[in-house]
């Protein structure tokens, strides 16, 4: 049932520019029609432990750090970036709502959760915009329709801001650090550097 989520592993292709994608997503990638959520049935299952890796860089993974994340802040709290290789801090719940949508918990920070904020995402940003954090406990910033593209891989759009998705750079980060490297935020629509295999542990 799990095997929707899973990703089959392929031959990494060279990384490409910011540049590339400024034109690749200036001819239409942005909202891609044809994407649909995933069957929520394939996520439905309370507790379901995951790993979310950047397509555009390999081996790069989602990071969340929630140390001293104890009580709601309204601007966010934590630290999210990017880690080579996955462990602890790069594993997530996933946490299914009515109407396709999730909240990515932290499974080694329990109750602190990937937080978007897409109030200034308006337009393709080269750099990306917005702000992506923790927070403690599942709010309207906290949840999330994941999508499966086209091309068979996922984007993470934020339900709060529907015109914005899950955004990570890894394009300096080529070997573990401890406190991660790279940088996650948002970006307006769909393009490489907003794609992801999402793997059920």
């Amino acid at each position: 049932m799990f095997n929707a989520l899973v990703q089959l592993e392929s031959e990494p292709e060279q990384l490409e520019s910011e540049s590339k994608q400024l034109e690749s997503e200036s001819f239409g990638l942005a909202l891609e029609p044809e994407a649909d959520k995933v069957e929520s049935e394939a996520l439905s299952r309370p507790g379901l432990v995951v790993t979310i890796q950047s397509v555009q860089f390999p081996n790069v993974f989602l990071r969340l750090d929630g140390n001293g994340v104890n009580s709601f802040n309204g601007a966010g709290v934590g630290k999210v970036n990017c880690q080579f290789g996955a462990g602890p801090y790069e594993k997530f719940i996933l946490r299914p709502y009515a109407g396709d949508q999730y909240s990515i918990e932290s499974l080694q920070f329990p109750n602190v959760y990937l937080r978007l904020d897409g109030g200034q995402v308006t337009s393709f940003q080269g750099s990306g915009s917005g702000i992506v954090n923790g927070q403690f406990g599942a709010g309207p910033y906290e949840r999330f329709v994941i999508r499966q593209e086209v091309d068979g891989q996922y984007s993470i759009q934020s339900v709060q801001f529907p015109q914005a998705f899950l955004r990570v750079d890894g394009s300096n980060v080529q070997s573990f650090n401890g406190a991660g490297a790279g940088n996650v935020n948002a970006q307006y629509g769909v393009g490489p550097w907003e794609k992801f295999k999402i793997t059920v542990l």
